[in-house]
């Protein structure tokens, strides 16, 4: 492996972290990107859901995708404890107010565990439609005010129309700066 410069101290905050999409692409390329040595030294992947799961039962389901989906087909037992111990979960119904403040907790944890503010990436792997329910309530809960290490990773399609799409970008925008705001639209080259 060449040498390359790793991420300062990251903590990726994944909505949707029981689902599907989590299941199937996220975790498995996580996975791979730790045994490339491209992630930073101190990093913790948070999967956020409604779903009841320990740390525990939530390593173990992911276990199973990123042995199913992953492009390495052989999963030693020894890298997977490496990297499943930087998997977290944190159950919250993310339409409910009252459950952002886990989110701020968290962050305060790994920031005292890490010596440093980390760099925090929210992932949302949820239906288009909570995501702007999702955006008001971390601008509420203040999360996205640091702008130089936030970010905001919209996946899934960007509104169901041009207006739509407007409209989320007018939200995001409210709350974060556009070098904050990453977007992945699978459906942008399609025709309708």
């Amino acid at each position: 492996m060449e040498n390359h410069k790793r991420p300062p101290a990251t903590v990726l905050f994944i909505f949707g972290g029981s689902g599907d999409l989590n299941f199937r692409k996220l975790s498995p390329a996580l996975y791979n990107l730790f045994i490339d040595n491209w992630m930073p030294e101190k990093f913790s992947i948070i999967g956020i859901g409604r779903t009841a799961y320990s740390d525990v039962e939530y390593r173990a389901r992911l276990l199973e995708g990123i042995r199913q989906f992953s492009r390495r087909k052989d999963i030693a037992d020894d890298q997977w404890q490496s990297f499943s111990k930087y998997v977290f979960y944190l159950k919250m119904d993310a339409e409910k107010d009252d459950q952002y403040t886990g989110i701020t907790e968290m962050i305060q944890k790994k920031e005292a565990e890490y010596g440093e503010h980390p760099n925090i990436i929210f992932y949302m792997a949820v239906a288009p439609q909570l995501v702007p329910d999702i955006a008001k309530k971390l601008g509420r809960e203040n999360i996205s005010r640091d702008k130089t290490c936030t970010r905001i990773v919209i996946e899934k399609p960007f509104g169901h129309d041009l207006e739509s799409a407007h409209d989320l970008n007018e939200l995001l925008m409210s709350m974060f700066d556009e070098k904050q705001i990453y977007r992945i639209d699978h459906y942008l080259g399609k025709e309708t």
